[in-house]
């Protein structure tokens, strides 16, 4: 049903009813999970045979870390159709490294699906596959840093924003112990925050972005990561000619189970939200008016692209599917950061943080 669903946004998006071809074949069930991969290594493998199969042209970047079984780690990249078309589509999946499961998955389905055959001259198609590919091969969200990459693009030879809805509740958000007591204790300190606060002050305090805590939840770094260098590189290499790009960001996590939202960080006057609204309706939700399952963030790679190629039309969306009540995916996260910067990785109790993050 993923699969089916972005088949659609896609068709929607090119004005082009061949792209509906892969949805209207009904693939089963089986074909589709088969897309779907256990670890990082044999999702980049299925990645790279679908590439290879497409006749794709590939690269790949190599991340200076290695990963749990002292395997290379790479973020690669595919272009199906013409480099120099003037109409683009970008694919990203693995920006919050655990979150790449699904975005794989959708990648290897369409190259397996051949969904790029009715192609027009002027168009292409760039995958990029595992942004974060240390988060991705360790099961976090963070990168190699513990920096969250939606965080992490802004300009770092300015001062960082602040944000004291974090620093006050540091020790509940991203705690040095974990407890019955602490947890009870760190609960109840949030809950009396909303009391005060409000519901988005609540929000923005846990997940808006801080650069004061490194081994903290949503830290947004101290400088540009490898990650964000990464893109910029790619963005310069396969998408500087274009005229006109849609960028489409996987994510899970935030909203009904099973649900697709695309969430916009853009004001509803916008020309891109606009165009965003004509393609795909009302699926397409604005952080801006905080009708997003999302809050509103202003250092995110979708809004980095726009900026790296000025001169281009960009339209960038994050397309997120629901999994876990907010509360228990923040609990999930919570619990994997205490772990991963103060736990034991060979105890029972580890396997299950990860497993629980992982749902």
């Amino acid at each position: 049903m993923i699969i089916h669903i972005l088949i659609i946004l896609i068709a929607l998006m090119f004005g082009d009813v061949g792209l509906t071809r892969s949805f209207q074949d009904n693939r089963s069930f089986l074909e589709e999970t088969a897309c779907f991969s256990s670890n990082y290594g044999e999702a980049r493998e299925k990645f790279l045979a679908a590439s290879r199969a497409a006749s794709a042209e590939l690269e790949s970047f190599k991340n200076p870390f290695q990963g749990p079984d002292g395997e290379a780690l790479y973020t690669d990249v595919v272009l199906l159709g013409a480099k120099d078309a003037e109409t683009m589509l970008l694919l990203i999946s693995g920006t919050h490294g655990v979150e790449g499961f699904t975005g794989s998955a959708i990648q290897t389905c369409l190259l397996r699906d051949g969904f790029d055959s009715d192609l027009k001259p002027d168009m292409g198609i760039v995958l990029i596959h595992a942004v974060n590919p240390y988060g991705f091969a360790y099961l976090r969200r963070f990168n190699e840093d513990n920096v969250d990459l939606n965080r992490n693009f802004v300009d770092h030879s300015k001062p960082y924003p602040a944000n004291p809805g974090y620093d006050k509740l540091q020790d509940a958000i991203s705690p040095e112990h974990i407890s019955s007591w602490k947890n009870a204790k760190s609960l109840f300190s949030i809950l009396r925050y909303r009391l005060q606060h409000g519901k988005t002050a609540l929000k923005k305090a846990i997940s808006g972005g801080q650069y004061t805590d490194p081994q903290g939840l949503f830290y947004g770094g101290n400088g540009e990561t490898w990650s964000n260098t990464t893109i910029r590189a790619i963005s310069a290499r396969f998408l500087a000619q274009a005229k006109r790009i849609v960028v489409i960001d996987f994510h899970t996590g935030l909203g009904p189970y099973g649900n697709a939202e695309i969430i916009m960080n853009k004001k509803k006057r916008s020309p891109a939200y606009q165009r965003s609204v004509k393609w795909w309706g009302n699926r397409v939700k604005s952080t801006a008016s905080e009708e997003s399952v999302s809050i509103h963030l202003e250092a995110t790679l979708k809004l980095a692209v726009p900026k790296m190629l000025p001169d281009a039309e960009v339209t960038a969306v994050t397309l997120e599917f629901g999994t876990l009540p907010t509360l228990k995916a923040f609990w999930a996260l919570r619990a994997e950061n205490w772990l991963y910067h103060h736990g034991d990785m060979k105890t029972p109790r580890a396997q299950k943080i990860k497993t629980d993050l992982l749902r």
